[in-house]
């Protein structure tokens, strides 16, 4: 269907897309343009297409944590034009689509990033972030797609156990891991890392989460 405003509508919904939705959409020629003189001045600005693209992602998470999700992503896509091999940009990418809810396209550029990440310090919180995606997935699948969800919550549980092996003090992972096990009904081991989570001092579970946890434990009883 063709529409008065059409060229805008797309314009405006890629830039809110990883990578512009490219290869799907083209970009045209005067944002092309505008992405050259982008690169060229943050080059510039920051001493090197490397530095600029960190720069930009590190805008980009400190936009999520403000809840400016559009704004998050277009720093996202500039940090990946300026190196589109920067895990980080992927990662954002993952980060934004899952608090968005689209989870699937979450996952896929999650993946990206696991197989660009080239910093073993962040590899941890990565795997993390797929460990509770991949939860959050499953656990929305519906009844008759057990075999999926299963599978997704398989390896999430992959993803919890290598981000502990790698950094056993990485508490956000046992917080995680200890609510993708609720969801699993999997109540023991949920509670052991929950109180793993409590020891490191985690982030504060959702609430009411505790409670219902231990109800769970005594019913299973």
């Amino acid at each position: 269907m063709v529409f008065a405003g059409a060229g805008l509508a797309q314009k405006t919904d890629a830039g809110n897309l990883p990578m512009y939705g490219q290869p799907a959409i083209v970009r045209p020629e005067n944002l092309k343009k505008a992405d050259e003189d982008f690169v060229r001045d943050a080059t510039l600005k920051f001493g090197g297409r490397e530095a600029a693209s960190r720069a930009m992602a590190a805008q980009g998470w400190e936009a999520i944590r403000s809840r400016k999700l559009d704004l998050a992503m277009q720093r996202f896509n500039q940090s990946w034009l300026l190196s589109p091999k920067n895990y980080q940009a992927f990662w954002g990418f993952g980060a934004v689509l899952s608090e968005q809810g689209k989870l699937v396209e979450a996952i896929e550029q999650l993946q990206t990033a696991r197989q660009l990440i080239d910093d073993a310090a962040q590899l941890s919180p990565l795997l993390c972030d797929v460990g509770a995606v991949r939860s959050e997935y499953a656990a929305h699948l519906p009844p008759e797609k057990q075999l999926e969800r299963a599978q997704h919550f398989v390896i999430a549980n992959q993803s919890f156990t290598a981000s502990v092996e790698r950094d056993p003090n990485y508490a956000a992972a046992w917080r995680e891991w200890a609510i993708s096990l609720y969801k699993q009904e999997r109540y023991s081991e949920a509670w052991i890392k929950a109180q793993r989570a409590k020891e490191l001092k985690a982030e504060p579970f959702p609430a009411d989460f505790l409670r219902d946890l231990q109800n769970k434990l005594s019913n299973s009883k």
